[in-house]
């Protein structure tokens, strides 16, 4: 398969596939410990009179970018003597901005419309009677209730700006390098169940929102479906971003009106 390297030299090179086990565990291991960290952290900001919400949302660029750009930067050193981590990315064929765009809208829709189907009807459902033995510190962000304490203009402003920068734009840019672009080239062997099962450990890497894993795996399988069939992470990264720039929108705008 041909490869674009950061410098934009085109490099030739089989990919290796990974085993069913190591790749369980690099889809896996990051959302663990990121779970851990939300158990930790969310107690200690509440101690000191900070919403726990920011455990969540700054705890993307204190924990999962650094770890899966990281993972990517050493496989990238491995395999090219590179330390870039877009060097350990594969699916790297350009899409005409044109079809990008029309692509990444429908899958921006597809995934709102499943996740709307998914809070009216079922995430409440999954987090009070599935998933009751989860600590608050988790549970605590299954469904946001109205009517809380109104926040101060610097901490909705603080807010704002980490989730965009975390959330909105550096989480999904690295998970989809990571999740799109390089572990799902590696499961290339099993054909047309990679994306699924690439989907599937993609969901279950979320073990911070588990009322949301059906939302998840049916809202974002057409984009990783897509981004295997075009090989390109262009288009997974452009709708993921699309996805959760307008849910830190969509949720600041909620805090603001109390």
């Amino acid at each position: 398969m041909t490869a674009l390297s950061s410098s934009g030299v085109e490099s030739s090179r089989v990919l290796e596939q990974h085993s069913l086990t190591r790749s369980i565990i690099l889809h896996l291991a990051p959302g663990a410990i990121f779970t851990v960290f939300i158990i930790l952290a969310s107690p200690a900001l509440a101690a000191a009179g900070i919403d726990p919400i920011f455990a969540l949302f700054g705890g993307i660029g204190l924990v999962l970018v650094p770890i899966e750009l990281g993972y990517l930067a050493v496989q990238a050193r491995r395999i090219t003597g590179s330390w870039s981590p877009l060097d350990a990315v594969d699916y790297k064929e350009r899409v005409p901005l044109g079809k990008l765009a029309l692509l990444a809208a429908g899958l921006v829709g597809w995934f709102f419309l499943v996740l709307a189907v998914s809070i009216v009807f079922l995430d409440r459902w999954l987090a009070e009677n599935v998933f009751s033995w989860l600590p608050t510190t988790l549970r605590q962000f299954a469904v946001a209730e109205g009517g809380g304490e109104p926040i101060s203009t610097g901490t909705f402003l603080a807010f704002l700006v980490i989730a965009l920068a975390c959330n909105g734009v550096a989480g999904p840019i690295t998970e989809e390098l990571y999740f799109r672009g390089h572990l799902l080239p590696r499961l290339e062997r099993y054909g047309r169940w990679a994306p699924v099962i690439n989907t599937a450990l993609f969901a279950i890497y979320h073990f911070f929102s588990p009322w949301r894993y059906p939302a998840i795996f049916l809202g974002f399988l057409p984009t990783t479906w897509t981004a295997w069939r075009k090989r390109s992470v262009a288009v997974s990264i452009t709708a993921h971003v699309t996805i959760n720039i307008f849910s830190v929108l969509l949720l600041t705008a909620g805090l603001a009106s109390g």
